[in-house]
């Protein structure tokens, strides 16, 4: 289940980073909500035996996407971009 919310993050976050203005809040949201998804899987699985950076590295990115989601003016897409680059990572690395 946790690859899965990371998959569906990271689509979300690649629809976001295409050219499509009308849509980017939707697309914002349904990655923060699958953010959150993964962070919730990801606490579960230290609560059961597994310490260690997957969990530290979500809640970061998540906090890249909200911060590139609400600035002061404008999207900031190249936060946007680097959280999209950072979860993609995660999920190579197989940590989610």
């Amino acid at each position: 289940m946790t690859a899965l919310a990371c998959r569906a993050a990271l689509a979300a976050l690649d629809r976001a980073l295409e050219d499509r203005p009308d849509k980017i809040y939707d697309d914002l949201a349904a990655a923060v909500r699958c953010l959150v998804q993964l962070r919730s899987e990801l606490t579960a699985k230290r609560r059961e035996d597994a310490p260690g950076g997957p969990l530290e590295r979500c809640n970061a990115i998540l906090s890249m996407v909200v911060g590139g989601e609400y600035p002061l003016a404008g999207i900031r897409r190249e936060r946007l971009q680097k959280a999209r680059d950072e979860l993609a990572s995660l999920l190579d690395a197989q940590a989610c």
